[in-house]
């Protein structure tokens, strides 16, 4: 009677859910997806920079097609370490633009924060300036590998107030995207580029 209990519960020991470890990304996806990539699927996976490998990531991913405020757009996803926002973005062979972004489900139309000195103003319409500068070619080393990338300066500025100003750098490698961003969101110190799902 014994040996028949034993055996059930190992039987049911077997047949228990188990704990299985966190997907860290989504299908490989093969083939070209272009200089600005924005084909959905597409997914990116990054960390602060002094953050542990085990530290939970955030991640962007091209969620597809869609419209905002009646013009045609991408849709992008940023998520994760307590961050929810999606980026609506025209991507073609003339460049990339930002239409506006989406905040914790709250709608956005290029918003960011401005800052000179101590003091912080939120900037939340149509009328700021962006100057992107690229600063020249650099090789650098990332969790995700190694890349020779476009250095780039981005200067947001609000054209009614000159002192409010903030710039950050981009490093950018055509066909992968964002490999570092100095942009400090929710207080993470920038992002590097650990992992993606397309080669």
């Amino acid at each position: 009677m014994r040996r028949i209990a034993l055996l059930l519960l190992l039987l049911l020991g077997a047949c228990a859910p188990r704990a299985t470890e966190p997907q860290t990304n989504t299908t490989l996806i093969q083939g070209p997806v272009g200089f600005y990539p924005s084909q959905p699927g597409l997914d990116w996976v990054y960390l602060p920079p002094r953050a542990s490998i085990s530290d939970p990531p955030v991640r962007i991913s091209v969620l597809g097609p869609t419209t905002f405020e009646g013009q045609p757009a991408i849709r992008y996803r940023l998520s994760g370490r307590g961050l929810e926002r999606s980026y609506y973005r025209q991507v073609d062979a003339a460049g990339v633009r930002l239409l506006g972004m989406e905040d914790f489900d709250r709608l956005q139309v290029t918003v960011i924060e401005l800052r000179a000195g101590n003091n912080v103003t939120r900037v939340s319409d149509r009328v700021l300036d962006y100057t992107y500068t690229v600063l020249g070619k650099s090789n650098v080393t990332v969790p995700a590998g190694s890349f020779e990338v476009f250095r780039i300066a981005w200067e947001v500025r609000d054209p009614r107030n000159p002192n409010l100003r903030e710039g950050f750098e981009i490093w950018f490698y055509p066909g992968v995207g964002e490999i570092y961003s100095s942009v400090n969101f929710g207080e993470q110190g920038g992002l590097s580029l650990i992992d993606r799902n397309f080669k």
